[in-house]
């Protein structure tokens, strides 16, 4: 299955959104060219553009499945859809047409891309955490594959107990939710498409730095745990991958060296940017602050 992910006016997203609409609603663009990406019945994303003077990466806030495509004037466009247009009234409508495509009510054309079964989501989704490419600079949309479209769902649609599954499993593993991957297997979609794991590894690395230590602190800040919050904290530390998944070839081994043992705070800075820091960059930015 492909899918279509499409910039979208906010104030299009907004109204419809508000209106808990239902019905067939029409996505206009300026481009009256056929629009071949998808066939009826796949999914069409709404990757939602900021509040003016808003910078920063947009989010995608929901979803509808496509039906057909249509050329039609203004004014065909609100008298065969109405409110599905993204609009109150016909005038606002109007005005808006004339306003961004300078199209003319009653000849001008206007590109109809029809979706049904318009749902906004339960969380924003940000593409760049799960790994989905899609460039600021891209004003119109672009196709997308079934692995893409599952992670927009999952993080979309996740409800409190599919948080509360996600975070017992990882918490298993010893990882945390941005955590990249782990060895070398095939590939599967957790919170988003990761390598299959093995949490023996990080294991491993704890018992060999409790040996070495003789307890579990953050290599970065030397948090520790067990001093910080008692028996609770005993034995608790996450584990960073310092080799990222995409560095690594398809059967290639994680070793127990690739792991450092840190503390939620510096593991989540260290995932801050890529290339993703490493554990001397980090240390030397506490020693600078």
């Amino acid at each position: 299955m492909k899918g279509y992910i499409g910039v979208t006016s906010r104030e299009w997203f907004t109204y419809l959104s508000n209106e808990n609409y239902v019905g067939e609603v029409n996505f206009w663009r300026k481009n009256t060219n056929n629009f071949r990406v998808l066939t009826e019945g796949e999914p069409f994303f709404f990757l939602v553009k900021n509040e003016r003077g808003v910078r920063g990466e947009r989010a995608v806030l929901g979803k509808a499945t496509y039906v057909r495509y249509e050329v039609l004037t203004v004014d065909e466009a609100w008298n065969n859809y109405g409110n599905g247009n993204g609009d109150a009234n016909k005038d606002s409508f109007i005005t808006r047409m004339n306003e961004m495509f300078e199209t003319d009510t009653h000849n001008g054309e206007i590109g109809c891309i029809i979706l049904t079964d318009f749902q906004a989501f339960d969380n924003p989704v940000y593409l760049s955490n799960i790994d989905v490419e899609f460039a600021n600079g891209v004003m119109s949309g672009r196709s997308i594959n079934g692995n893409e479209i599952n992670a927009i769902m999952e993080y979309g649609f996740s409800t409190v107990d599919n948080v509360m599954r996600k975070f017992t499993e990882l918490d298993r593993l010893g990882l945390t939710e941005d955590d990249e991957g782990f060895p070398e297997g095939k590939l599967k979609l957790k919170q988003h498409l990761v390598r299959e794991r093995n949490p023996e590894v990080i294991k491993l690395a704890k018992e060999r730095y409790l040996a070495e230590h003789g307890k579990l602190i953050c290599e970065v800040c030397e948090f520790d745990f067990k001093a910080r919050y008692g028996d609770i904290g005993e034995g608790y530390i996450e584990g960073h991958h310092t080799k990222p998944i995409s560095e690594m070839a398809e059967n290639e081994e994680t070793k127990v060296e690739d792991i450092a043992l840190v503390c939620a705070n510096c593991h989540r800075m260290l995932h801050r940017k890529r290339p993703w820091l490493t554990i001397n960059e980090l240390k030397q930015l506490l020693v600078q602050k």
